[in-house]
């Protein structure tokens, strides 16, 4: 957003560039001229506050939100200006034709399966973040700067979530070890030491998932899970031909398998990424994971973007921070782009046990 346009005063413009160096957690306060130093006071009696403050709480949020966004980054966003929903119908893909010479090009249309439409509703989010008076006198820039970045995590980490389980509800459904015993075809092959079902994933398991994507007509690019399933994976012969540092020594949330980093075990390059916001139960140690087409996942629906509002409480002598948004999450096509395996245990899986046939 580009502050010129809100006409903002050359005495706001000023207050702003000097705020934003106070609010910069690199910035070394002793290396700033005292004159240069904005006062919390200051800022509010600007002309322009009530343009000028949100502009830069929104801002501060927005940064602090965007190591977050792994799910966020699959989505399209589609900007809703009317209206509270949206329906998206299955879409068909196009063909094109070898056309000889003098023939006539021939008429494709798109194939909308409006039966099977689904509908993307806008919700709302939101918190308070308070902000006393005697924070505002001392000028405690940093803390309140905590708060306020605080809560944009706070706003991300729920968009996170919440796109997760859409992938987990409305995605490609090929395991889910929860439903084994009434559709045994449901759980995955892995198995314990003594060669039984332990709801773990096999080699054959990951490779079906992507097989699911494949014969769903799309591409498989991105594997999606809970940074601690690392260590499952790692100990199993999955990963063990990589190059890449695991489990220490690197700082990476995502890293990209190619096929000569795996012998060639696999014909084209995966992308995996690490994201402490997919599901993962703590306490029945399992979790669920995904394999994707990032170019045809789902939508983001948003009406409002992350806006705030300042409103006081002078009984209490407290400035209260009203921070919102609106927005959907959809996920295209009926989730066929979205392979999911659900409720995959935490556990250490082995190879199937050799078989040794005699014949007398």
């Amino acid at each position: 957003m580009n502050i010129n346009e809100h006409k903002l005063s050359k005495e706001s413009l000023d207050v702003l560039e000097r705020m934003k160096r106070q609010l910069d957690l690199s910035e070394d306060w002793n290396n700033i001229p005292k004159k240069d130093l904005v006062s919390v006071t200051e800022a509010l009696s600007t002309q322009d506050a009530s343009i000028l403050i949100p502009r830069v709480v929104t801002g501060m949020m927005r940064e602090a939100a965007e190591p977050y966004y792994i799910g966020s980054d699959l989505l399209q966003k589609v900007r809703l200006t009317e209206g509270r929903s949206i329906e998206f119908p299955s879409i068909g893909a196009m063909r094109a034709h070898d056309i000889g010479e003098s023939q006539s090009y021939l008429e494709e249309t798109v194939d909308f399966q409006l039966h099977r439409t689904q509908e993307v509703k806008v919700g709302k989010s939101g918190m308070i973040v308070r902000v006393t008076d005697e924070m505002i006198n001392d000028s405690q820039w940093d803390v309140i700067g905590i708060l306020v970045r605080k809560a944009g995590e706070a706003m991300a980490r729920l968009k996170e979530e919440k796109i997760f389980k859409q992938f987990s509800k409305h995605g490609h459904i090929v395991f889910d070890n929860d439903i084994r015993q009434k559709y045994p075809e449901a759980g995955t092959s892995g198995m314990d030491i003594e060669g039984n079902n332990n709801n773990t994933m096999s080699t054959e398991d990951m490779i079906d998932l992507f097989i699911a994507v494949m014969s769903n007509g799309y591409n498989p690019t991105d594997v999606l899970m809970h940074p601690l399933t690392w260590s499952v994976f790692f100990k199993n012969d999955i990963m063990q031909s990589l190059t890449h540092a695991a489990l220490g020594g690197s700082q990476i949330t995502n890293l990209q398998i190619s096929p000569d980093q795996v012998q060639g075990r696999i014909p084209f390059a995966i992308n995996i990424n690490f994201t402490p916001f997919a599901p993962f139960n703590f306490e029945t140690k399992k979790f669920d994971m995904y394999v994707v087409d990032r170019q045809n996942v789902g939508i983001l629906l948003e009406k409002d973007p992350l806006t705030t509002e300042q409103f006081d409480d002078p009984m209490r002598d407290i400035q209260s921070i009203k921070i919102k948004e609106r927005y959907g999450i959809g996920v295209l096509n009926e989730g066929r782009a979205v392979a999911t395996a659900r409720n995959l245990a935490f556990e250490k899986s082995y190879p199937a046990p050799e078989r040794i046939k005699i014949v007398s």
